[in-house]
Parts: structure tokens; sequence; C-alpha cells
């Protein structure tokens, strides 16, 4: 291979590898590495003779004279040839999968807020240039496919411990929020994608050694360790229903009838379970005793009066919450056991005195000087920490996360404000989006009205939504659809299915484990609507189909 053959190749390389580190760790480089695959997308298409003539025919002064404009010619030269190259026929599947950017500049003809039109276009560039690199400038073989996913598995790991040292530092509140990097929704779509690729490398019959299996497979138990504790029910969702997919896939492929029976009664058997689990946290979120509201007593231990909500039924862990509650008790108990403030807020950014009535309340004991005595310094730093109730204390992430959710449900069901509550705030942005769409079915509201149709939209519904929490869509096929109407709709489902038909790809294990993953979280999430979602969605989705020049048959 020629040395600037060689050189063009480690720095195609070097850039990839570059990118599949960032995607978990660092914006800064992730659009460094984009800016490195520009540069060889450049040097790439420039032709290697042209430069050898130049220097053959011109010696010293004559050099350093006439070097700049011959280099702006190569340059412009190359680049037209790379761009003729993606346009070739051959290529459609590339193009077509970048013209996605294309319908966002079209609908600029149909916004009003150009300037945030022009910013929604600079975050989905990826969609464009990521294919035009990746599909013009080389292939990437089996070797040097299983040393850049080590490279992503290895960074997603560095990500996963940080992730758990701020939680048990206690620099963070939360473990989903223990993502200091990209937003922790995104970093679990990015372990769905190492988990199912791991799976495939280390049960594929190949030459990789024991020793690589063995630490791919410890791997693969942490990241599944890591959703659990983390409790990311998107990436948790999505690891399940994936895996589902996969195993009906494999019941049509494989002909050994005990597999399938085995496979079969472990799916039955794990849906059981799920169900048994399912049911026992719903049960306890809508427990109660309703002995407390009977003849309540009037004062404290200390003689101070109670206040009781009989119009306020919400309950927690069993209990009324807005029962037995003396303020006149609790802000000076509190305030002498914590640093942080009755009437402030807790390290979570919540009310701390509504954090501390439901932390009582869960524990059973009364709202009161009492109360607050009988909790011990690590129920106080619990509280301070934004925790709302001792279930949260006492059971697995998992438990917690599906508890929250019940519990959020019916509150919202209660009193039809969402704010603050992940899973409720997305049926006021479905509902939002449904009014928006009603209006404006065919052509959308354009590229940069997004923001302000919603915002006018919650204000029409009356929505209870906090002002903070008023967001889009939260389903990148509903954000299509109110952008860019039915033909934007359309048109965006073509380039996501279209591609890896034309490349034969939807039987390549890699591909279809990733386009099974991000078409799931499309449904709950803006996917392409931040830096990293287009990043990671252009990015594997070019690596796997134009990139990668081999199939791993699912």
């Amino acid at each position: 291979m020629p040395a600037g053959d060689k050189f063009i190749s480690w720095a195609y390389y070097g850039s990839i590898a570059l990118l599949l580190v960032s995607l978990p760790l660092s914006k800064y480089t992730m659009s460094m590495a984009q800016f490195g695959l520009t540069l060889v997308f450049i040097i790439d298409g420039i032709r290697k003779d042209d430069v050898v003539s130049f220097f053959s025919r011109f010696k010293g002064l004559q050099v350093a004279i006439r070097i700049l404009p011959y280099a702006l010619w190569w340059m412009f030269d190359g680049i037209a040839r790379k761009f003729r190259s993606f346009f070739h026929r051959e290529n459609c599947a590339a193009w077509a999968f970048s013209s996605l950017l294309l319908l966002h500049v079209i609908g600029l003809a149909f916004t009003t807020d150009i300037d945030y039109a022009l910013k929604d276009i600079r975050i989905k560039l990826p969609l464009f240039l990521l294919p035009l690199f990746l599909s013009t400038t080389g292939k990437v073989d089996r070797t040097a496919f299983r040393w850049l996913m080590y490279l992503f598995f290895a960074a997603l790991a560095v990500g996963t411990f940080i992730s758990t040292f701020l939680y048990y530092s206690r620099e963070a509140t939360d473990l989903r929020e223990a993502s200091p990097f990209i937003s922790h929704i995104r970093f679990s779509l990015l372990i769905d994608i190492a988990i199912f690729a791991l799976f495939y490398m280390i049960f594929r019959k190949n030459s990789t050694s024991g020793i690589t299996r063995a630490v791919l497979a410890t791997l693969l138990i942490w990241f599944v360790a890591f959703l659990y504790l983390s409790a990311s029910m998107t990436g948790l969702v999505i690891f399940f229903l994936t895996g589902i997919i996969m195993i009906v896939f494999i019941l049509f492929v494989r002909k050994n009838n005990w597999i399938r029976y085995g496979i079969i009664t472990l799916v039955f058997l794990t849906l059981i379970l799920a169900g048994l689990g399912l049911n026992r946290v719903v049960k306890a979120v809508y427990a109660v005793n309703p002995g407390e509201r009977e003849n309540p007593e009037k004062l404290t231990a200390l003689g101070n009066p109670y206040w009781h909500d009989s119009t306020n039924l919400q309950v927690e862990n069993g209990h009324y919450v807005y029962y037995y509650i003396c303020t006149d008790e609790l802000r000076p108990s509190w305030n002498s056991r914590s640093r942080l403030d009755f009437d402030g807020r807790d390290l979570a950014g919540q009310e701390l005195r509504s954090t501390l009535i439901r932390f009582l309340t869960s524990k059973g004991y009364r709202k009161d000087a009492e109360g607050v005595g009988r909790l011990s310094d690590e129920e106080v730093r619990l509280i301070e920490r934004g925790v709302a109730s001792t279930i949260y204390a006492e059971h697995s992430g998992i438990y917690v996360r599906i508890y929250q959710i019940a519990w959020e449900y019916k509150r919202y069901r209660e009193t039809g404000d969402p704010s603050g509550h992940s899973v409720m705030q997305r049926i006021e942005y479905w509902k939002a989006s449904r009014n928006i769409i009603q209006r404006n079915w065919l052509t959308g509201v354009g590229t940069g009205d997004l923001n302000t149709e919603f915002q006018q939209e919650y204000e029409n519904m009356h929505s209870r939504l906090d002002q903070e929490y008023r967001w889009r869509s939260h389903n990148q096929f509903l954000a299509i659809f109110v952008a860019f109407g039915l033909f934007g709709l359309a048109w965006f489902l073509f380039t996501l299915i279209y591609p890896g038909l034309r490349m034969h790809k939807f039987h390549d294990y890699y591909y279809f484990t990733f386009f099974v993953i991000i078409l799931f979280s499309m449904i709950s999430e803006d996917t392409l609507e931040t830096q990293a979602g287009v990043t990671i969605y252009a990015f594997f989705t070019s690596f796997y189909l134009f990139a990668k020049k081999f199939i791993d048959v699912v």
C-alpha cells in the first residue's frame, strides 16, 4: 500500500475510533472526530498523480509561489469527484438516507422562526455528512471492525464506571442522572447497542481467544447490571423488546425443536414473572389504610394542632400524606437536624418540605416533631438527596422506577397535573402533538416553528404542565409529522427503511439489532433532536450499512 493511501487509511480509522469513543464520553471530541472525517474525505479525493506531477514540474521557490492555487484546485476537484461518487446510482441507499436533511431544508419554506430552523439544521448535519464520508472513503474489514467495537465497549465501560462513582460518592441523586457527558437516555441506547453486539461477538464462532471472550462476557454482564441498577426504563424496555424480537426471529431460523420449545418456555416464564412483579408493585401503590381518616386526633404530643386535608387523598405506602401534619413542629425539628432549610429545596431540586412529608408518611410516622425525631441520620441524608419514600431506599432500582411510574399515573389521574413526572408528561406532549397535527396535517408547521407551536398549544389546552416542562413531542414520528406533515412523515419512513432494504442488510445482525433499538427509541423520545441522538443514529446507520463491507448473518 502506498504511503499516502496508508496515511489516509489510518486517519480514517482513527477518526472513526475517536467518534466511537466520544459517543458516550464527549460532545467536544464527537465534533472533532467528524472534523477529522471531513479532512480525510477531502484528502482522499485529491488525485495523487496531480500532486506527484506538481512536485516533478516545480522546484524550490516555484513550489512556494504556486502551491496555494494548485492546492485549492486539487481540493475543489477532489470534493467534486467525491460528490460524483456519492451520487452514483450504486450509492443510492446512502443519499436516500441523507435526504432527511433535505426535508429539513425544504421545511424552511413553512417556518417563521428562521434562527431556530437554522440551528436545527446545523444539529442535523451528521445525517448528511456521515453517510457522505463513510460511503465514499473506504470499507472497514472484519479485523478493523472488531477493534473499533472493542474501543467503543471500553469507552462505554468508562462512562458507566464514572456514572456509578458519581452516584455512590453522593455527587448525583439518581443513577439515571449520573451521566455527565450525554443524557442518560442516549447513554442507555448506547448500552443496548453494545449489549447486543457483545452477545454476537461472544457466541459467534471465530478466532477470538478465550481470554477475549471472557472479558467481553464480563462487560456484557456489567452493562446489563448497569441498566438494571440505573433503572433507565427507556433502556430496559428497549433491551427487553429487542431481545423478544431476536428470540422470535431465532425461532423461525432454528430447526431444532428442543431449542424452539426451550426458548418459548423461557419467554413465557419471563412474561409471567414480570407480570407478577408488576402486579405486586401496583398493589403497593394503591394500598391504603382507611382507618387513619376515622376520628383523627387533633393535637400532637406537644399539644400543637394537627392539620388534616380531607379533600386530598394522596397516599404514600398505604398512608395518607395530608393527614397528621404540624408544620410548626416540622420546621424547627428538621432545621435542627439538617443543613438544608425546611422551606428550601432538596438536592434533587424539589421542595424539601414535600419530600420530608412524603418520606415521613411512607414510614407511617406523623408529620410532627416526634416523627422527625424518629428518623435515623441515614434517613435524613436520603431526604436531603430528594428520596421521597422509604420504598425508594428499601427496594431495587427497577422496583422503585416501576413504583414511581405507577405512582405518577395515579397522581395524574387524581390531579390532572403531570409536571415533574417524565412518563405522564409524555401523555401531555402527545396530546399537544395530536392537536397541532390536526390543524397542519398536510404540510406541517415547518422546521423552526415547533417550539412556538407547542407553547401556544399548551395555552390552548389550558395544560397544567409547569412552564419548565412544556417540551416537544418526545416521539420522533410525531415530531416529524408536526414539522413536515403527512408527506414529510412518509419521506422520513422512506429514509428509515429503504437504505437497509437496498443494501440487503436487514439480515445483518449488527444493523438489524441497531435498527430495532433505534426504532423503539423513536417511540418515546425525540431521538434526532439532539447532537448526541443525531450522531448516534447517523453514525451507526452509516457504519453498519456503508462502511462495514461484510455481513454477519442473524
